[in-house]
């Protein structure tokens, strides 16, 4: 068996509250989805050549039966960047403004990244690191 890739799927409650959260804070564009039916039930996303994945909480369930109640979780995304440490902190300003939930303020860390944690509108842990 031969992994080509991992994509980490989010369960939401609701989503175009999600997917306007990661088109317009973190840069994702819908790449697939269900044809000609909206309101969505799931969707692919991709910013460069990440992509994840957003099911609503209802179609998860119908999909895999005896899904858990949502919880919160204790995972980590960790979302790295290719930009410098002026840049990152540039765009945690930018965040800031916007009013995004944060879980972890902006630090440099013992292995030499610069990081911040975010909160998605379902309670996900995202960390940005540069």
């Amino acid at each position: 068996m031969n992994l080509v890739n991992i994509v980490n799927e989010f369960v939401v409650d609701d989503m175009q509250k999600s997917i306007a959260f990661y088109q317009e804070n973190l840069g994702f564009a819908i790449e697939l989805t269900e044809e000609d039916n909206e309101p969505y039930s799931w969707v692919q996303m991709k910013c460069g050549e990440t992509r994840i994945m957003l099911e609503t909480y209802v179609s998860t369930c119908q999909e895999i039966l005896g899904f858990p109640s949502k919880m919160e979780t204790t995972n980590l995304l960790k979302f790295k960047f290719k930009n410098t440490r002026e840049e990152l902190k540039e765009f945690y300003n930018v965040l800031k403004e916007k009013h995004v939930e944060f879980f972890m303020e902006i630090k440099e860390t013992d292995y030499g990244m610069t990081e911040f944690g975010i909160l998605d509108p379902d309670k996900n842990k995202i960390v940005i690191s540069s």
